[in-house]
């Protein structure tokens, strides 16, 4: 997180402080914060897919073995598979421009479009990569409890719940 990000969270938040919950509570501040960092990444992830250079390979953390991916591609977080977009194809028919500036014309295209669509409500980001759904799919399958599975403590081995009663 920059500096100025974290200044302008901060400011947002002294505002909003007596507003949480009322009508008047500045949704939009919050969400004027986040796109100025997503529309920057997004320029890269159109990038990146346009390039061939998106990840091949997942890794949860640094323990993880690594997933292969076969297909890694972009999809936004209204669930449109961004490579078969209506809008950004047509985007693509750009003329007169770079393909970095197509770049960057479809990620604020897609930032505007999420946005009048009500925003990021998951907050995982406005386009997420095959990893990142990898990623927070794992995230969402560790916090679920399951009273059929078997846990492993790394200490006393299977056992019956998600803690260990010998622990």
């Amino acid at each position: 997180m920059s500096r100025i990000d974290h200044e302008w969270h901060v400011a947002i938040n002294k505002f909003s402080h007596d507003k949480m919950g009322k009508d008047s509570w500045p949704r939009f501040m919050y969400e004027a914060k986040d796109l100025a960092s997503e529309s920057k990444r997004l320029v890269i992830l159109f990038q990146k897919e346009r390039e061939g250079k998106l990840g091949k390979v997942h890794r949860q953390c640094s323990f993880s073995e690594p997933v292969p991916i076969e297909d890694n591609h972009l999809m936004c977080c209204l669930g449109t598979e961004c490579r078969k977009c209506e809008n950004l194809l047509a985007l693509e028919k750009t003329e007169k421009v770079t393909p970095e500036q197509i770049d960057e014309i479809k990620a604020w295209t897609c930032c505007a479009h999420i946005l009048m669509s009500g925003g990021d409500m998951a907050g995982e980001g406005f386009i997420l990569t095959t990893d990142d759904r990898m990623f927070w799919d794992n995230v969402y399958e560790s916090m679920s409890y399951d009273p059929d599975q078997k846990y492993d403590c790394p200490i006393h081995g299977l056992q019956d719940g998600p803690d260990c009663p010998r622990c």
